[in-house]
């Protein structure tokens, strides 16, 4: 029986991992937030192209000038005072020709712009997979609800029978005891699991931002038992190795570090521009009684070489080269996890197919256990205690079952998470299982 949280819910969103998927990547703050941050890589792009374009630069200004002059010999024009209005304008263009630094910063923002793409493929693809991760234990929490009423219903008639049994002196107070407190663990059981199953639709909610609704289960003959194509472990580690979007952007911080060596060690290089000005300046008067216009051009080359700047270029790419080590060791451990993760997800896959088919005969042959104990102990063959193992026994491995069926589904999806190649495509195959 699900519980009044779930049945309240029915009229909430569609409840399958294809709707859940498309609402988590309109409301998911951690997506969300994945594609601001790729928007403002680019965005940043431009801001390093600009330190290389031209700059065109304007400026204009007026004022009030109040001008004495005096001198020992009275030279006329020379001496006095005047007031009079100064009014200017000018414009002045710069090209850079040579400069490193800003070379190398540019170059980073392409290289950061690469980095942010990868990082939101992976995060694209790390979406897809929370999605069937979360929605896939508030299935297992489900399920596991169903189990644990229908053990709890095993027990409570067992209990049943043994009270009557005890009412007609064919059974034993031990007998009861017994039943009597794998009851109570079994309706424990069902506390836990209600709030196990509570917990899971939170955490549905977190991930859509809306109330879910009624969740779909995994069909009886469904996952398919199917082996990784192709079944070749060196292909799915030399494809992870190729492929990882986590290894690929940790690829390009190394390059954008080895940059950051070459940006701050050129700080020691000269710079070169072509710089441009014409300026005009319009005095309506003078100490001699009459305006002047004065209007310039100028046109040239400007070099500027860095002299002394207090070692702070050496100890800037001193860091710099320690940093661009870091980033090294963080590709190297990132490259050894993926190798891992890559072989784990392989093997999960193949031994998942064998525990799947191990507990489903193991589910079918704890029924057939089940029903022949009670009537073995109906006719004074078995004991209560066999009855109660068998029972235990029989829900244990419809667990099993449900918690390895889930875990095949993910093992599926992580191999080609890891891999890099992981798709919208790949849940609906999921989404197919459902009913």
């Amino acid at each position: 029986m699900l519980p009044a949280l779930m049945l309240a819910s029915l009229n909430a969103w569609s409840d399958d991992i294809m709707s859940t998927y498309q609402l988590a990547a309109e409301q998911d703050p951690k997506y969300r937030a994945a594609i601001n941050i790729y928007d403002a890589e680019n965005a940043r792009l431009g801001v390093g192209r600009a330190g290389l374009l031209p700059f065109l630069g304007a400026d204009a200004g007026t004022n009030r000038r109040n001008q004495k002059n005096s001198s020992n010999d009275d030279i006329p024009g020379l001496d006095g005072e005047a007031d009079f209005n100064i009014e200017s304008w000018s414009v002045e263009f710069s090209q850079a020709l040579f400069d490193a630094p800003a070379w190398q910063v540019y170059q980073q923002a392409k290289i950061n712009v690469e980095k942010a793409a990868f990082d939101l493929s992976a995060a694209t693809q790390e979406l897809i997979y929370r999605v069937a991760s979360v929605y896939g234990l508030a299935l297992v929490a489900q399920e596991n609800l169903r189990v644990s009423e229908a053990e709890k219903n095993a027990l409570a008639e067992q209990l049943e029978l043994d009270k009557e049994r005890l009412n007609v002196g064919l059974g034993t107070v031990t007998n009861l005891y017994a039943t009597e407190s794998r009851y109570s663990l079994a309706v424990t059981n069902v506390i836990e699991a209600d709030f196990s199953l509570r917990d899971a639709l939170v955490a549905l909610k977190e991930l859509t931002g809306q109330e879910p609704g009624e969740l779909k289960v995994i069909a009886k003959d469904k996952p398919p038992l199917d082996p990784p194509s192709p079944d070749n472990l060196d292909y799915w580690v030399e494809t992870s190795l190729n492929n990882n979007l986590d290894y690929l952007a940790a690829q390009r911080t190394v390059e954008i570090a080895d940059r950051e060596v070459a940006r701050i060690k050129a700080g020691h290089l000269p710079t070169l521009d072509l710089v441009a000005r014409h300026s005009n300046i319009d005095a309506d008067g003078s100490l001699s009684g009459s305006g002047r216009v004065s209007e310039n051009t100028d046109v040239g080359l400007q070099l500027g070489i860095p002299l002394i700047q207090g070692w702070g270029v050496v100890a800037g790419t001193k860091e710099a080269r320690a940093l661009y080590q870091a980033a090294l060791q963080d590709q190297e451990g990132i490259r050894r996890n993926v190798d891992r993760q890559s072989r784990s997800a392989y093997q999960a896959l193949k031994s998942g197919i064998s525990r799947l088919q191990a507990l489903k005969s193991a589910v079918k042959a704890g029924n057939s256990t089940v029903e022949a104990k009670r009537e073995g102990f109906q006719a004074g063959v078995n004991t209560n205690v066999e009855v109660l193992d068998a029972v235990r026994d029989l829900y244990g491995s419809e667990r099993d079952y449900i918690q390895a069926k889930y875990q095949f589904m993910l093992s599926t999806l992580q191999l080609k998470l890891v891999a890099g190649n992981l798709s919208v495509n790949d849940l609906e195959v999921v989404n197919s299982w459902l009913e």
